[in-house]
């Protein structure tokens, strides 16, 4: 996709050089100019990041043979600003001296620089084109804390002010200067988004009071997440080696999302190959024994630069501040980009992973009552036999191709699969706030595999009608699920009562692993496929009317039977299948720019979520009505400073009615990750709220990136909270800034996630010895309210870089710098409460070669 710039007029000096102490060969993606400044070749993709002057002129000389002409005193302690993308040699020139003082000449390929002293003539230059690959523009390289382009909530890429939904980067630099690792990590940067732990390494998102169940890559058809709220089986947690930045809407996302939730989507980018050599290294050491290293190698291959390749390999080794809790981790990613024909690109690759991880958990239990039980945060109640062994492989290919200058065909497959096998030790039930017992030792050995294919092809282009500019895009998408799931029968702890506060005095010595399964979930599918299209209108100039629709059908299918009695006997215990009628869910926005810096808009869109595994009575029970939510939202957004900041305030209503509530005719079934009956379509909840944000490079070498977000939410048919977890108020902030003069190789940095109470109420039952429900009197099963709030918290983390030469930069990372002790997830009173990470650091060592 290309995206065109305005016009500008560049100032040339008329008088001769006065000293030309140098001469060299300098790139400006593009090849040599002809005699009296044109171009005789097309534009060229390239990257130099922002850096000492002569360095960048003389690096970027690397890719042309165009000669610059300069006096060493003109560039003495100067900068260059960032380049990226595919720019005209004259655009190219005039982003790299941005700020420095200088205006060029250019006379038979050759660029004579002198200071900008206003008095010469002036030339218009032609339009600059920004190539984006096709979904969005690459931020590597680029030093800043957000992008000119999206591609998140429109499929092409489209200017965050012009995108009328909320939407945050996480840009690859905020990611290496957190020194973020993973998704989770880089989700704990995204303003207005909550994680909650669910295993030692995973973690749900939520946005708005919703969990996030969908994922794109490359804004492609959509893939699931395989969450804890998922009907498919996955322990992925996305390692940021493959990907150059991370983008979050908040907001219904059924357009391009299918089904979910109505609180948003991630989109992750993928790194691509530069037709300029470049070679990163990265490897750190920090707290509680943790190591990585990664090796990034690009360039061109062959045919002049019109096939390129990436290599990045990455190797991680953590130990962790909870006791018998550590993991292993290599990776690969590697792509190939071929320009097959001169409107035709090729882009083929793939990504393999596995882990290994010792220990395992679902977090710590309370009292039965909800009481903090006041445990060390080094208390993890597991041991150091149990494990997880997890295998994970991606293969895509995507093809773009240009009609013309307006219009282009994309197409893209993704195929990945997770599997694995963990044998797992975890201590369960709360504990009794007399006796101080009650909780046991329990784990068994599963087995999973998810295999996941996503294919996704859209003409978009645009075109001219009553003198305006207009936008079109019409495609389709296709994503297919296969995951299975096995699991033995409990295995018990031999001494009894785990004493969780020295849980070390009653050890659960290593039983034998066991493979004789008596759970099996398959097949366990999923297949949704629709027909998409949406219409960017130029009703005047300032007035963009957005409207849009997708056309979606369902299916699901679970067969989960048991061997209860373990004698080959299987019995089918849950006999799911689900199928939606064709959907159609509508999208729509209007954005008014009020002036070229700021916009208004408002927007609606809808997204629906099946219940699969809550059927409608009578018994055995059929499918119940899909939950269906609504987004309504308007805003004001700002692109300023050239778009090197870009800031936005939103106001949002969603609401989602037809949720399953038990249903009081009939008695409600105990299956287990299965069908239950019986459900009746009846729950209605609203969240409400505003979102406030800002990013980028607000003063010169200070990055930022913040946010607000105040959310309000209820559960109309209980009249009460219906997501405690969420915060009202949640705040979160990140800034670098480069000392000046003296002090420039010299970067600080510092941040705070800050957020408001949260609590959990309800009912938690027991569990005897044996490991199976304590039943009352009556024969039902025994249960315990616990009602326990986690009191508002702030994180602050810090930063220094100090860059080493041309090419090292040595930076230490400090997080959670006041050691605040508190529960990142809170659970129940049985399980699912963990503790945040107490203060670590990071020692981390970049070199970047060219």
């Amino acid at each position: 996709m290309k995206r065109e710039s305005k016009r500008f007029r560049q100032k040339l000096f008329n008088t001769p050089l006065a000293s030309c102490r140098s001469c060299v060969s300098v790139p400006v993606l593009g090849v040599p100019l002809s005699d009296g400044g044109g171009s005789s070749a097309q534009p060229r993709q390239g990257t130099a990041p922002a850096q000492s002057l002569d360095k960048a002129l003389t690096e970027l000389g690397k890719q042309t043979g165009l000669q610059v002409l300069f006096g060493p005193d003109m560039v003495a302690g100067k900068k260059s600003t960032a380049v990226k993308g595919t720019l005209e040699p004259e655009a190219a020139l005039e982003a790299l001296l941005k700020g420095a003082g200088l205006t060029f000449r250019i006379e038979n390929n050759t660029v004579i620089l002198g200071p900008d002293n206003g008095a010469s003539s002036t030339i218009e230059l032609g339009a600059t084109t920004i190539q984006g690959q096709g979904m969005g523009e690459m931020t590597e390289n680029s030093g800043s804390y957000t992008t000119g382009l999206t591609s998140i909530g429109s499929k092409t890429p489209t200017s965050l002010r012009q995108t009328p939904q909320s939407v945050s980067v996480v840009t690859s630099q905020a990611i290496q200067d957190t020194r973020a690792v993973d998704l989770n990590d880089a989700l704990k940067l995204a303003p207005g988004i909550t994680l909650q732990k669910t295993s030692v390494r995973t973690s749900d998102f939520f946005s708005r009071g919703f969990m996030i169940q969908n994922i794109q890559i490359d804004g492609a058809a959509p893939m699931a997440l395989g969450n804890s709220s998922g009907s498919f089986y996955s322990n992925k947690n996305y390692d940021l080696v493959e990907f150059d930045h991370v983008e979050v809407l908040r907001g219904a996302s059924g357009l391009f999302g299918g089904t979910g939730d109505p609180g948003g989507m991630i989109n992750l980018v993928r790194k691509r190959p530069l037709d300029a050599y470049q070679l990163k290294i990265d490897t750190s050491a920090g707290s509680w024994d943790r190591y990585r290293t990664q090796l990034d190698v690009t360039g061109p291959l062959g045919f002049d630069g019109k096939l390129r390749g990436r290599l990045v390999t990455a190797y991680s080794k953590n130990g962790s501040f909870q006791d018998h809790v550590s993991d292993e981790k290599p990776t690969v990613y590697g792509v190939l980009e071929a320009d097959v024909l001169p409107s035709t690109r090729l882009t083929f690759g793939g990504r393999s992973e596995r882990i290994h991880v010792n220990g395992s958990g679902v977090g710590l239990p309370r009292y039965s009552n909800g009481k903090d039980l006041g445990l060390s945060r080094r208390t993890s109640l597991t041991q150091g036999w149990a494990y997880q062994d997890g295998r994970s492989q991606e293969l895509f290919a995507k093809i773009d191709h240009e009609l013309n200058d307006d219009w282009k065909i994309n197409a893209t497959y993704t195929k990945t699969l997770e599997s694995g096998l963990s044998k797992s030790a975890f201590a369960l039930n709360g504990v009794n706030p007399v006796t101080g017992k009650g909780t046991y030792w329990q784990g068994n050995t599963t087995a999973y595999r998810s295999e996941q294919g996503s294919a996704d092809i859209n003409l978009s282009g645009k075109f001219d009608a009553f003198g305006l500019r207009h936008e079109f895009l019409l495609g389709m998408d296709h994503q297919k699920i296969n995951s299975r799931w096995r699991g033995t029968q409990r295995s018990l702890g031999a001494l009894g009562d785990v004493d969780v506060f020295d849980p070390d005095s009653t050890p659960w010595p290593q039983p034998p692993t066991r493979k004789d399964y008596f759970r099996d979930y398959n097949p366990n599918s999923q297949v949704q496929y629709g027909l998409y299209s949406t219409l960017r209108l130029q009703l005047a100039e300032p007035l963009h009317l957005i409207v849009g629709a997708r056309a979606q059908r369902f299916k699901f299918d679970q067969l989960y039977t048991a061997d209860w009695a373990e004698v080959g006997n299987w019995e089918v215990e849950s006999d799911v299948s689900t199928r939606e009628s064709t959907k159609v869910t509508p999208y729509g926005g209007l954005v008014y720019d009020l002036t070229d810096e700021w916009s208004t808009y408002v927007s609606y869109s809808e997204q629906y979520r099946p219940q699969q595994q809550k059927l409608q009575g009578p018994q055995p029970g059929s499918a119940i009505e899909a939950m269906e939510g609504r987004t309504y939202e308007t805003g004001l957004k700002g692109e300023l400073f050239g778009g090197a900041v870009n800031t936005s305030f939103a106001i949002y209503y969603t609401e989602r009615e037809n949720e399953a509530v038990e249903d009081p005719r009939y008695p409600l079934g105990q299956v287990q990750f299965g069908g239950n009956c019986c459900y009746l379509p009846q729950g209605k909840v609203i969240s409400k709220g505003f979102d406030m944000e800002i990013s980028g490079e607000v003063m010169p070498d200070w990055m930022l990136i913040a946010g607000y977000t105040y959310n309000n939410n209820k559960n109309r048919t209980k009249n009460s909270a219906f997501s405690t977890i969420t915060p009202k108020h949640m705040v979160k902030l990140w800034s670098t800034y480069r000392l000046p003069g003296v002090l420039n190789d010299v970067k600080l940095g510092g941040g705070v996630n800050l957020q408001s109470a949260t609590f959990v109420s309800g009912t938690a039952g027991v569990i005897g010895s044996d490991g199976y429900p304590v039943q009352d009197g009556n024969g039902n099963n025994l249960s315990i309210p616990f009602d326990y709030k986690q009191s508002g918290y702030a994180v602050w983390n810090a930063m220094a870089e100090y860059r080493l030469d041309e090419n090292w930069t040595l930076a230490y990372n400090l997080n959670n710098v006041f050691d605040k002790t508190y529960y990142s997830t809170v659970g129940t009173s049985t399980t699912g409460n963990w503790y945040g990470d107490p203060r670590n650091h990071m020692l981390t060592l970049r070199g970047t070669f060219w």
